[in-house]
């Protein structure tokens, strides 16, 4: 079957912190045909780089925790504030000019306090294709933990970032008990429990 894609226009309806476009397009029918023209709100994030940071020596996986914009309303519904901290891996926009390796080392530096020039990358995905462009490519790297900073975050992006040094043994439980909630971690730790040290 030949796939068909036309797109009609795209216009900014935001211009902020992020960008929101009006996207009308039309797409080929598995059965035959084109679809009606639609109209959707793209939410236009770009391109970022997760890393997953973890020491084998010292058996332990190295996340990240902070308050998420995201998680906001959930968190004040439940009526359960802390729930707006969420663990995940290193992670950060790539920048225009930039590398997704360049991005990679610039992150860890930023967020874990380290310098690495050494990445393994896992995949890239879609983690809300509803309606967000954004593609994710994640990566993983090895890390004496011990380096690791305790506290992070650069100042002017008001970043507020504890760095969490969890034992793999608890950090495979957790992932196994459903307890952790944001995809870049749980595929992270997918692969390194189910990939990487698989013997």
């Amino acid at each position: 079957m030949v796939k068909t894609l036309n797109i009609h226009s795209k216009t900014i309806a935001y211009q902020g912190f992020f960008k929101i476009e009006l996207v009308d397009y039309q797409h080929s029918l598995y059965q035959g045909g084109m679809s009606p023209e639609i109209r959707r709100e793209l939410f236009n994030r770009g391109q970022a780089v997760v890393v997953l940071l973890y020491d084998l020596s010292k058996q332990c996986v190295i996340l990240i925790e902070q308050c998420r914009a995201g998680a906001l309303e959930q968190a004040i519904n439940s009526e359960a504030d802390h729930q707006a901290w969420l663990i995940e891996p290193v992670a950060g926009m790539i920048e225009e000019g930039e590398t997704a390796q360049q991005a990679c080392k610039r992150e860890v530096f930023e967020e874990a306090g380290i310098v690495l020039n050494d990445f393994e990358y896992l995949t890239q995905f879609y983690p809300s294709p509803g309606g967000s462009s954004e593609i994710l490519h994640l990566y993983a790297a090895q890390v004496d933990s011990d380096q690791v900073a305790e506290f992070s975050g650069l100042a002017h992006e008001v970043e507020d970032i504890r760095i969490i040094k969890l034992p793999f043994a608890e950090a495979k439980q957790a992932l196994l008990n459903g307890e952790f909630n944001v995809a870049s971690t749980i595929i992270g730790l997918q692969w390194l429990f189910f990939q990487r040290l698989v013997s």
